[in-house]
């Protein structure tokens, strides 16, 4: 090879199996071959003459499959290698090769650029196969899950299972601020050898090489951001992370931000209405300045904020029904693919083609998916919002408030010439079409508890378990966003006990249905109110016990949205639970029969409702437990399971492990649950090891009866 070229050509071959057969050098200096793999059925048939034709025909760095039958492989294999006996005696030194430092091994589009190194084309290893640690910044069910996943899919696809990628997701714990940075510094250190995370966040660590991305108001479109994304822009900012022991794979634009105001009938229209404000942002020095200079205070955190910096599509997250100004775009976000560079040179030259293309392929599918900021405006307002739009005279003055933030990141002579690189893109890139101004499509006036006609009572909540059944309606009322209700509204259940509490929830409407949720801590008199706190958030409240029930005032929350919040202790008074019975349950035959649609009412899916509806048996004698189902709907009918097992108390509930019995596999289950038996001598259960909602469906959906002693 010379001056660090090099060319990678795949070949397919057989007719039965499949091999692929990687050349790596110069056309005129062939020195090295490798069969990698077998495969299925080839086609598209050429002979050697051809191939050693398209070899010489190409005068560029490339990577092509071309396949070929058995014969003319190996007929080929012996041309191959005269060519290597007779060009390699007499090719020249091979110059200095590219590390895995010194350039990206992706170009910012979507077509990857294989690199050089010095090592060897992988070929299969009895040590299995090559795994590679990949921290996201994002949990699961996040925006950039489906282009994670791409990435992690491509790959695994593309090296036929040699190299797997295991992620990490929320692998800077999400829940502290500076957790994107985490990701930076997890992948440099060689913690993750791969990493993804939003290029806001790269200046924390002190790389700048992002920084020009978030230039106030510069990209302020999204055919803009996509270009910038596709860019020899970005290609010059991956680049840039060789210096810093990485490489750059690709950039993936993810939406544009926007102020959002929490505060009712207060928009943000001019700069002065950050000042004296607590402004949520994701930690960053572009951002934090911005917000500094606007004379608000930037703070990162689930509560405590009055205005937030985020995206159209990404404002859910926000507490109640916030306000955006659609025309104040601050600067877009982006995420960073991106891996460590000892990592990333420990891998053959296929294998970093193989990550360069399956980076271009998650780039691909996240600017194809990429939300229009029309059309996310329509859905913000529909669901979640409001959007305003600031006058030309109010974006004016914006841009000027900015200008220090500018100037700051010009500061650094690369920043300056990727800023008027962008200028120059902008200037040329025909703007997208423009967000118009929309109302909440519910928007109502929200009540709001006048605390002080209330006497609120002193000491702590009674003892006891206090349960409320909200609807979307209820919480929606109180503020709650609908397309956030079914997340809130549901089953709500507090248990107070002597300065410990319990939480459950268990959802009813809509996507929430049958989802459930729970913590524990405790609470304390602090002044005039109680404390509950867990080790993730507390919340500040006043109580007062009448015929109601038992009715909640929140004062404040930390690390948790108000308004949600709030919906859940204010909507309606609690209910106190009948008390849970102590010791086993009586000895007797217990039964109840249930129908798809109670269990279904509980949560379990319509298609899974015949394996849970029934007839339920249960049977006490002396500390022994048998349960036994006869299904009678649908494909379950006439379906039969049963399962035996010792019954011990733990604390205040009853615990059985279960042995396997005819039609059902329960080796090693626990079920653990409380019970009482009402007035009309009907047994209720009460599940407290979170178990399935199907599981649960059968003990809780209806009481049972006794039909026989034991």
């Amino acid at each position: 090879m010379r001056d660090g070229e090099s060319y990678s050509f795949y070949y397919l071959a057989t007719e039965r199996e499949r091999a692929d057969l990687i050349i790596i050098g110069n056309p005129l200096y062939i020195n090295k071959i490798f069969v990698l793999k077998l495969g299925r059925l080839a086609r598209n048939v050429i002979s050697p003459d051809e191939f050693i034709g398209k070899v010489s025909s190409f005068q560029q760095p490339w990577v092509r499959r071309i396949t070929m039958s058995k014969n003319y492989y190996l007929n080929l294999i012996v041309v191959l290698l005269s060519a290597v006996f007779v060009l390699g005696a007499c090719s020249p030194q091979a110059g200095p090769v590219a590390t895995a430092t010194s350039q990206p091994v992706a170009a910012a589009t979507s077509e990857p650029v294989a690199t050089a190194t010095s090592q060897p084309v992988a070929s299969p290893t009895p040590s299995g196969p090559v795994v590679l640690r990949f921290a996201i910044a994002d949990n699961q069910g996040e925006y950039t899950e489906p282009y994670a996943q791409e990435f992690i899919d491509q790959v695994k696809q593309l090296s036929d299972g040699e190299i797997i990628i295991e992620p990490v997701w929320d692998s800077g714990d999400a829940s502290q601020a500076g957790f994107e940075g985490r990701i930076v510094e997890q992948v440099k250190s060689g913690q993750a050898d791969v990493g993804l995370a939003a290029a806001r966040a790269w200046d924390t660590q002190d790389i700048p090489s992002f920084q020009a991305l978030q230039a106030p108001f510069l990209i302020d479109n999204d055919a803009l951001a996509k270009a910038v994304a596709t860019s020899d822009i970005a290609a010059r900012m991956l680049a840039d992370l060789s210096q810093y022991g990485m490489t750059g794979l690709a950039l993936l634009p993810e939406d544009l931000r926007h102020p959002f105001s929490l505060m009712p009938d207060k928009p943000i229209l001019s700069p002065t209405d950050f000042a004296g404000r607590t402004i949520r942002v994701v930690t960053s020095r572009v951002s934090e300045r911005l917000i500094e200079v606007f004379g608000g205070t930037p703070m990162y955190g689930g509560s405590g904020y009055e205005i937030a910096e985020s995206g159209l599509r990404q404002g859910l997250s926000l507490s109640g029904t916030p306000t955006a100004t659609g025309n104040v775009t601050f600067f877009p976000k982006y995420a960073v693919l991106f891996a460590n560079g000892d990592a990333f040179g420990k891998l053959s030259e296929a294998q970093q083609a193989i990550l360069g293309e399956a980076a271009a392929a998650a780039q691909k599918k996240a600017i194809a998916e990429y939300p229009g900021e029309v059309e996310a405006a329509r859905a913000w307002c529909s669901d979640f919002g409001a959007v305003v739009l600031a006058s030309d005279e109010q974006l004016a003055a914006f841009e000027k408030a900015a200008q220090p933030v500018f100037d700051w990141i010009e500061q650094e002579p690369r920043n300056a010439e990727l800023v008027a690189a962008i200028r120059e893109l902008k200037a040329n890139t025909p703007a997208s079409p423009a967000v118009e101004a929309c109302a909440y499509a519910l928007a109502q006036p929200v009540p709001t508890l006048d605390a002080s006609a209330q006497t609120w009572s002193t000491g702590l909540p009674p003892n006891g378990v206090w349960q409320v059944t909200l609807t979307n309606e209820d919480v929606i009322k109180l503020g709650v966003s609908t397309g956030k209700a079914p997340d809130w509204s549901g089953l709500h259940t507090f248990t107070f006990q002597d300065g410990v509490f319990h939480w459950t929830w268990l959802g009813t409407e809509d996507y929430g249905k049958g989802q459930t949720a729970s913590a524990d801590g405790t609470y304390e008199v602090v002044e005039d109110f109680v404390r509950l706190a867990t080790d993730d958030f507390s919340d500040d409240i006043q109580w007062r016990l009448d015929e109601e029930g038992l009715h909640f005032h929140l004062l404040a929350t930390v690390n948790d949205p108000f308004t949600e919040v709030r919906a859940v202790f204010e909507a309606r008074p609690y209910q106190k639970v009948e008390t849970w019975s102590t010791g086993l349950p009586p000895n007797g035959v217990w039964q109840v029969t249930l129908t798809n649609e109670d269990v279904i009412n509980m949560g379990v899916s319509v298609g899974k409702a015949p394996d849970w509806s029934g007839v339920y048996t249960l049977t006490f004698e002396d500390g022994n437990y048998t349960w036994y189902w006869l299904g009678t709907e649908d494909y379950g009918k006439g379906d039969t399971a049963l399962c035996e097992g010792p019954m011990v108390l733990v604390d205040d509930y009853v615990s059985i492990t279960f042995t396997t019995r005819d039609g059902l596999d329960c080796q090693g289950d626990t079920d653990a649950f409380q019970w009482r038996i009402d007035d009309q001598g009907l047994l209720h259960f009460h599940m407290v090891n979170n178990p399935a909602i199907e599981v649960k469906a059968g003990y809780e959906a209806k009481p049972y009866e006794k039909i026989a002693d034991q």
